[in-house]
């Protein structure tokens, strides 16, 4: 079970300062069609626990779709996702799974169940109501956690699915594509940790200004080294112009799309480097404006 203190006294010396969580391994998945929802062998049933969620809002449940739809749950991808990853031998200190839509069959927790098939007693719990920020605002806990606590192993997992049981009528961020995303971080890697800055209460006409001034900062893109620049979905990859590498995420893949491209994007400079690689997305609903940056280092 994760424990925590309370602070120390303010005149307390400064804790030494943690080892970097670097990037220890990155894989994407994307799904098929999946399975069918019925039968439906479990309790509460599925099309009780829908009806109740969605009764409070402006929405419509369709127990049609029951009947013949077909799903890919949360657990179902991460299942196939833990089978990429390397064996895990170290014990994990936290797994943070988010996601932007919610998960197909919501009766299981996706984090309780990795904290009980992963090594160690991690801290485990899920992240959503971050639109298209969730990845961002995933890896910016990660990192203030691990300055409170030192942690030194965590997995991020990030979920899309499409598959809804009720309508979603002028609904913006909705998943088009069954995808998932690992992200194994630790004291080991090809690339450096990721430095992720969250800008809030951002315009739309004042992103492409905001993003020019963090890419070329102290913790942006800068002169040197050369720099790959992913953006996701809320921002306009023709914006950048012919001196950008520019590599756009997949439509249709709120949460997990500029990280399955950072996911392709990682073998191409394997054995190369420095290169600097920045990964952008604005949320215009919540009016966020996320960067996160990831050096590679030479001969990586």
């Amino acid at each position: 079970m994760y424990l925590t203190t309370p602070p120390g006294p303010v005149d307390a010396p400064a804790p030494a300062r943690r080892a970097p969580l670097r990037l220890s391994r990155l894989v994407s998945r994307t799904f098929s069609a999946g399975r069918p929802f019925l039968p439906d062998p479990l309790e509460p049933s599925l099309s009780r626990m829908q009806a109740d969620l969605v009764r409070p809002y402006s929405v419509e449940f369709r127990p049609e779709l029951l009947e013949r739809g077909e799903r890919n749950t949360f657990i179902e991808m991460t299942q196939e996702l833990l089978a990429d990853l390397p064996p895990l031998q170290d014990p994990l200190d936290l797994v943070l799974v988010a996601h932007t839509a919610p998960d197909a069959d919501p009766r299981r927790s996706t984090s309780c169940y990795l904290a009980d098939a992963l090594p160690g007693d991690p801290l485990a719990f899920n992240l959503s109501d971050q639109g298209t920020a969730a990845g961002f605002t995933a890896l910016r806990l990660v990192s203030e956690y691990a300055d409170a606590d030192a942690f030194r192993h965590v997995l991020v997992v990030l979920l899309d699915q499409r598959t809804f049981l009720y309508d979603t009528p002028g609904a913006h961020d909705v998943p088009r594509q069954d995808c998932a995303v690992a992200l194994l971080l630790g004291p080991e890697g090809g690339a450096g940790e990721p430095v992720t800055r969250q800008l809030t209460g951002v315009a739309p006409q004042e992103v492409r200004a905001t993003l020019d001034a963090m890419l070329n900062g102290p913790d942006g893109g800068g002169a040197s080294p050369p720099v790959t620049l992913i953006t996701g979905q809320g921002l306009d990859a023709e914006d950048f112009g012919p001196g950008f590498d520019v590599r756009p995420a997949p439509p249709g893949r709120p949460c997990t799309g500029p990280w399955s491209t950072l996911a392709d994007v990682l073998p191409e400079y394997a054995g190369d480097g420095p290169r600097r690689i920045v990964v952008a997305e604005y949320d215009s609903t919540l009016r966020y404006l996320c960067v996160s940056t990831l050096d590679l280092e030479e001969g990586t």
